[in-house]
């Protein structure tokens, strides 16, 4: 019977210190270091035992972890735009809390860099030659743009009997032709009384024609309320 009682008596003492066997909770607020206000949606958290612990901070950026067991934990704290921040050796004492306000910093992170676009210079003031409708309705070469410009620049040069035209020097088959924004292998027959305007560029050319060394000849036709206008004219 003695022993009986007094294993009731450890039995009972081994049940009053687990009892006794509290946790302990960190509590904070997160903050913006710089301009000290609070950061919501920030994430708390630390390990326990090897398992995660974390919460995140509502919209005063507050925080807590708990049913900690007592002891010492690394807590970490990191939002969107900010650096991780790492706490070493924070306490947590049983049935206690233990406050621990966290300043997030952005360090790490690039400035803003603002970028202003300016047109480039060289488009601006290319070698270029134009040829106006006016010209073009008193030309005997009406009816052929490309001898239109060959008569018109000694930078432009059509050998006989070719399609094509040489502009300051370069290869034949090197230039580039555009009617009306498309590009084509060559100028083809255009009517003299549908065209606007002829241009070739003999020298730096504009990126939206591509990459070519050989120039460009651009052909703008008449708009139909041009040749409606042209037509009440000869009435």
């Amino acid at each position: 019977m003695r022993l009986i009682m007094i294993a009731a008596v450890f039995f009972g003492l081994g049940s009053m210190l687990q009892a006794q066997v509290t946790t302990g909770t960190i509590s904070g607020k997160v903050v913006d270091a710089t301009t000290n206000e609070s950061v919501p949606g920030a994430k708390v958290w630390t390990y326990t035992d090897g398992s995660f612990r974390g919460v995140i901070c509502d919209v005063n950026g507050m925080y807590k972890l708990d049913g900690l067991k007592p002891g010492t934990y690394t807590v970490y704290s990191k939002s969107t735009g900010y650096d991780t921040t790492v706490f070493l050796g924070v306490l947590a004492a049983p049935e206690a809390i233990t406050f621990l306000d966290v300043k997030l910093t952005s360090n790490n992170l690039l400035t803003a860099v603002p970028i202003i676009w300016e047109a480039p210079v060289m488009d601006k003031n290319l070698p270029r030659i134009r040829i106006t409708t006016e010209y073009i309705e008193q030309s005997p070469n009406i009816r052929n743009p490309l001898a239109l410009l060959s008569n018109f620049s000694s930078e432009i040069q059509m050998p006989e009997g070719s399609s094509q035209v040489i502009i300051r020097g370069s290869r034949p088959g090197d230039a580039v032709y555009y009617i009306d924004g498309v590009k084509m292998t060559d100028m083809g027959t255009v009517p003299g009384a549908a065209i606007g305007s002829v241009e070739a560029y003999t020298g730096g050319v504009p990126a939206k024609y591509g990459d070519t060394t050989g120039g460009v000849v651009v052909l703008e036709t008449k708009s139909y309320f041009d040749l409606y206008n042209a037509w009440l004219a000869g009435q």
